[in-house]
């Protein structure tokens, strides 16, 4: 069991995003289908949508932990309630599920500027996305901003994601590192 969870972070870096690719072309499919009149499909393609995030949020956690178990920990808390706490929940606040993820996207823009596996840039559109998805909290200013935050954030994230997919992290000898100083504290 060791060896399974001992994997390289540039693997898990891929995998996770593989899995953030997955988890965008789920929400756009569930858009769709309640654009179209079809909440029950819709419901079902966002509930596995969720699934799948949470594996994304458990593998970027445990990539950030040796840059800092605090932020890393809470980051995942936040993107853990944007997917599971019930909408019941978010209505009794005035809020949505959105908030959630602006918070853990702010947390992962500033853990990607500190990781040094990571270009410090791709924290830029990270805290973008941060910012646009937060602006939900005030839903005039939510309103006035549509599509357009829903665009910049969807963009700030697919990068992040992108650069995943592509190249992991920076170099398998940048990565080690702190694992090893993490291992050691």
């Amino acid at each position: 069991m060791r060896k399974l969870l001992d994997v390289s972070p540039r693997f898990e870096a891929r995998v996770a995003g593989v899995l953030y690719l997955l988890n965008i072309l789920l929400g756009v499919a569930a858009v769709i289908l309640i654009g179209r009149k079809m909440q029950a499909q819709g419901d079902q393609v966002n509930l596995f949508a969720a699934l799948v995030y949470t594996v994304v949020t458990v593998l970027l956690w445990r990539l950030f932990l040796p840059v800092s178990k605090v932020t890393s920990s809470i980051a995942a808390i936040f993107s853990l309630a944007g997917c599971w706490l019930p909408q019941s929940v978010y209505e009794a606040a005035h809020l949505n599920n959105f908030v959630c993820f602006g918070v853990y996207c702010l947390l992962i823009a500033w853990l990607i500027v500190r990781s040094g596996f990571f270009p410090s840039a791709l924290g830029l559109p990270m805290a973008c996305a941060g910012v646009c998805w937060l602006t939900t909290i005030w839903p005039p200013l939510s309103r006035a901003l549509s599509p357009y935050a829903m665009i910049i954030g969807v963009l700030g994230e697919a990068t992040f994601m992108g650069y995943l997919v592509v190249k992991g992290t920076r170099d398998e000898r940048d990565e080690r590192r702190p694992r090893e100083q993490a291992k050691l504290a």
